[in-house]
């Protein structure tokens, strides 16, 4: 016999009603503060990701939609292979690629301008977790790099997270750090590959 459901009662709401938003820490973030802080981590923001065999202008278009300049790539067996930034795809290197390989631009996969995540900086979850704010944003100003992976081993490497130059600068809410070849803004990078890819 089938069990009763019973039905949940409906509320009357009242009108000007607010909606709530997630917690945020209003604590300013400094320099000295834990590393943590400022890294993206991959168990609390689900990672965005796009198909090894997505177009530039796709993966432009997901960048754009959700604000980030930066894109995992997931290879044809469902793991990541690598990432895919927004320089890769501002700079002169669709240009470069498509004349190397005798190619359109238009037909350039994400998987042939990405980045391998052995080529990859990354750090070790354990050592960032003993590391300070200051000490990422030196390190990735050393390494002129926008963007580090983070790795955490428990019975085999998995990305827990990423640093990222903007969001650190953001958190701050003061530049420590800008890559020499990072765009200025989303509407800067539509405008740099305009050029390049049909829209």
């Amino acid at each position: 016999m089938a069990k009763e459901i019973i039905k949940i009662p409906l509320l009357k709401v009242a009108s000007g009603i607010l909606v709530d938003t997630p917690h945020s820490d209003n604590t300013t973030v400094s320099e000295n503060d834990e590393a943590l802080k400022v890294m993206t981590d991959f168990t609390e923001v689900i990672p965005l990701i796009i198909k090894h065999d997505a177009t530039l202008a796709q993966a432009l278009e997901r960048m754009l939609e959700h604000g980030v300049r930066l894109l995992m790539v997931m290879d044809n067996q469902s793991n990541i292979g690598g990432i895919i930034t927004a320089y890769d795809i501002q700079s002169e290197k669709p240009m470069k690629y498509a004349t190397e390989h005798s190619v359109q631009v238009n037909d350039i996969c994400a998987d042939m301008l990405m980045t391998t995540v052995e080529q990859t900086p990354a750090f070790d979850f354990n050592s960032v977790q003993k590391s300070t704010v200051a000490q990422v944003a030196e390190t990735m100003k050393d390494l002129d790099e926008p963007h580090i992976l983070v790795i955490e081993d428990n019975n085999g490497q998995r990305i827990r997270g990423i640093f990222s130059s903007s969001n650190i600068n953001r958190l701050l809410g003061r530049p420590v750090y800008q890559p020499l070849h990072a765009a200025h803004s989303f509407a800067d990078l539509q405008n740099k590959i305009g050029d390049h890819i049909a829209q």
